[in-house]
């Protein structure tokens, strides 16, 4: 399958997840935890058919038209637009709809991982500093836009390297079982200045990846975080609602604990029996085209911010559109039993429910502690001026 097919269905996902606000499950904690904004910034003048906040630095906010890859360059306190540059099709500066969310580095530079083209560094300005091939031949699709973090940036023995998950499918692999996932390994390192690529992390001792059975490949795709200075890796998967936590050790992890985190409505995928599915599948669209998959995975004070959606809870009407007996109120009602929801993870491991703010895409992106996110246009009007909020946690 090409990319240019995963783009097509790419916006088909995008045009049937309208943006809604984020449920707040309910539960008996006395604890009441709400996002307060502290300061926005509007941008104006906006013609983008998918424009998304990427990054921030205290001068400037990075903003994204995904389906166009445009980058736009706004003052982070005026929000005048500074610059604006694409590097579709200008070899080598090229990047494509299949480039995960871009990050700051501290010293300015953008910093991005096209899963076709491999690794881009650009300055501010649209100048390209370094480039290297990708990892292999690897493409994904990952779902509607968000802006939740997909990359991290790293420092080892001196050397600044982007972390990211390995997003490679493979349709021709003779044999996907249990060996392929007992050996497979999920993240990779490249260094920033040379280009080399490290795999690190295989799936853990009790992960349910390992009992036998195969798993569509966003069931096993991997979020984490990375605490440098508390030498801690934290990962948990997408259809596995296990917290690991590791030594991180300079990218060489070892496992420290595991605990499974209780979150409300959320179902696992048990598992085919291998040759019943291929790798490259993206979930399985007979039985299962509306997986649970954990979405967001952050570090704030005292815990974690963590993003899932469930399966449809009317399985009548479920069932009636997987059977292809499928209507627009059916299918409106499943986006809405299916929408994402946001937690608060604390460290014992307890879940309590979070009062967010209606969010465009449904997501966030924290910088420097601080969450940031999009007001959702209004519906029905073409947007042409973006308002950008950040703010915290406020934990009563």
């Amino acid at each position: 399958m090409k990319l240019l097919q995963f783009a097509g269905i790419l916006f088909l996902i995008l045009s049937c997840s309208p943006s809604e606000k984020a449920e707040v499950n309910k539960g008996d904690d006395t604890k009441r935890i709400s996002l307060i904004a502290e300061d926005s910034t509007v941008v104006r003048d906006i013609i983008a058919s998918t424009f998304i906040f990427q990054d921030g630095d205290q001068n400037h906010l990075i903003f994204r038209d995904a389906s166009a890859s445009t980058i736009y360059v706004f003052d982070r306190e005026r929000g005048e637009l500074v610059d604006k540059w694409t590097k579709t099709g200008d070899v080598p500066g090229a990047f494509s709809l299949a480039t995960k969310n871009l990050k700051l580095s501290n010293t300015g530079e953008i910093v991005l991982i096209d899963i076709s083209e491999g690794l881009r560094v650009f300055a501010k300005d649209g100048e390209l500093i370094s480039r290297a091939s990708p990892v292999a031949s690897q493409w994904s699709l990952g779902g509607a836009f968000n802006l939740f973090r997909n990359t991290s940036l790293l420092s080892i023995e001196g050397e600044e390297y982007v972390l990211y998950s390995l997003d490679i499918l493979e349709p021709d692999l003779v044999e996907y079982g249990p060996q392929f996932l007992q050996n497979r390994k999920n993240l990779v390192l490249t260094n920033l200045e040379t280009g080399e690529h490290r795999l690190i992390l295989p799936f853990p001792e009790g992960s349910k990846f390992l009992n036998g059975m195969v798993y569509p490949f966003e069931d096993f795709r991997p979020l984490f975080v990375v605490e440098e200075s508390a030498n801690r890796l934290f990962v948990i998967f997408q259809n596995e609602p296990i917290l690991y936590t590791y030594s991180w050790n300079d990218a060489a992890p070892e496992l420290l604990s595991s605990v499974r985190v209780d979150l409300p409505g959320f179902e696992e995928n048990e598992g085919w029996e291998p040759g019943s599915i291929h790798m490259a599948q993206i979930t399985d669209k007979e039985n299962e085209p509306f997986p649970a998959r954990i979405q967001g995975f952050e570090a704030v004070e005292g815990g974690f911010l963590l993003s899932y959606s469930t399966k449809p809870t009317d399985l009548d009407n479920y069932n009636r559109y997987k059977s292809k007996d499928r209507t627009r109120e059916g299918l409106n009602q499943i986006y809405e039993e299916t929408r994402r929801k946001t937690v608060f993870l604390d460290l014992d491991g307890k879940v309590l429910p979070v009062d967010f703010p209606e969010m465009h895409y449904q997501s966030f992106q924290i910088i420097d502690g601080k969450i940031h996110w999009m007001k959702t246009p209004t519906p029905g009007e073409e947007a042409e001026e973006f308002t950008l909020y950040w703010g915290k946690l406020k934990i009563e």
